[in-house]
């Protein structure tokens, strides 16, 4: 049985902005302020087109935005979990006038079974991000106070399926997953060999990767849901993909949940490289940086972050406006807490593609 958990924390969306308040020399931890600290996120910040705003609308806007940040992520301790337990966190912290970082950091209540040390880790992690608060304020002067925030640990059933943008129920949960009639291997060799290159781009080189979020009902039919062009090869490319993935109607055998056919998505990639004389240089280059891009992620499964930045890094020089291997650097950039370097990886992304399939996070980082 899977479960959502309701807690709180991802990635830092912030940026340190303060008011104009004079900083107190006073070392003194309050237990009370005339105004209580808040966390400053980049899209509460008012702006040309954000009037109006003052310290009350930023602060509620603050604290929304982080509840729903921390909603996403915090992870639910196996122990918990297990044993069903439930409830509420409080941590307590200090929040440091100079820079607005949290220091101090403890527990007020806690639940037990490692939700308390998780509720910490989330919160540390979150300042090393970047994470910054405003400060609280006496008699005029920005001054530390000790602050407290609640986080719910609460234990749902998520449904083994869920509604697509067309109406249609798509289970997640499956028992069997969909199965190619010919069997794995076939599918591979099928994919590879009915391919077609783009004939009139065939003299052009162009390697790169496509990703498929392809539909496979429960009566076997089959449609793309959405294409990832991670290359930018452009329409006449995609329209390939999806004329390879239409081709093989009739050759699936649906999902199965609780002993009935059910509606699914496989994820299904193709890779163009060209057969024509002259394309062997650029064919050799794309192969070499994948195999590059493997071994950086084999080094981050292995918590090797800065060494598998290294590999993708190198495998870019190769392919530059490979679209997966900048997300993959990016996101990693962003687990160092370089943000400046993981925008640039974001941003080229956007400007290669126009859209990004994490537009969200991107501008809740990088800012539009």
């Amino acid at each position: 049985m899977k479960f959502l958990f309701t807690a709180l924390v991802s990635v830092v969306l912030v940026i340190p902005v303060f008011a104009q308040t004079e900083i107190s020399t006073d070392t003194t931890v309050y237990e009370f302020a005339e105004t209580l600290p808040f966390p400053v996120f980049k899209n509460c910040v008012p702006t040309s087109t954000k009037t109006g705003w003052n310290r009350d609308s930023i602060k509620h806007c603050g604290e929304i935005q982080l509840l729903s940040l921390l909603s996403s992520n915090i992870r639910y301790p196996a122990a918990a979990r297990d044993s069903g337990i439930q409830g509420t966190v409080v941590l307590s912290f200090v929040v440091e006038p100079s820079n607005g970082r949290v220091s101090s950091i403890g527990l007020m209540k806690d639940i037990g079974a490692g939700c308390g040390e998780e509720a910490i880790r989330v919160l540390s992690a979150l300042d090393s991000l970047g994470l910054r608060w405003e400060p609280a304020t006496k008699g005029g002067k920005a001054v530390r106070v000790r602050h407290t925030l609640p986080l719910k640990f609460k234990l749902q059933e998520i449904p083994p399926f869920e509604v697509n943008t067309s109406g249609d129920t798509i289970y997640t949960t499956l028992d069997k997953e969909p199965t190619f009639q010919f069997g794995i291997d076939s599918l591979i060799n099928y994919l590879w060999y009915q391919l077609k290159y783009p004939s009139n781009w065939a003299d052009s080189c162009k390697t790169g990767v496509f990703e498929m979020a392809v539909q496979i009902s429960k009566t076997g039919d089959i449609s793309v849901d959405n294409v990832l062009d991670f290359s930018n090869l452009g329409l006449d490319f995609q329209w390939e993909a999806m004329e390879l993935v239409n081709s093989m109607q009739g050759m699936w055998e649906p999902a199965i949940y609780q002993g009935n056919k059910v509606n699914t998505t496989l994820p299904i990639r193709v890779v163009f490289k060209s057969d024509e004389t002259g394309c062997e240089i650029a064919n050799e280059r794309f192969d070499n940086s994948m195999l590059l891009a493997n071994e950086g992620s084999i080094l981050l499964e292995n918590g090797k972050t800065q060494e598998a930045i290294d590999k993708w890094t190198e495998a870019l020089k190769m392919e530059p406006n490979n679209c997966e291997l900048l997300y993959y650097r990016g996101t990693a950039q962003l687990n160092l807490s370089k943000i400046e370097e993981a925008c640039q990886d974001y941003d080229q992304i956007k400007s290669l593609l126009g859209i990004t399939w994490f537009e969200q996070l991107r501008i809740a980082i990088c800012g539009y």
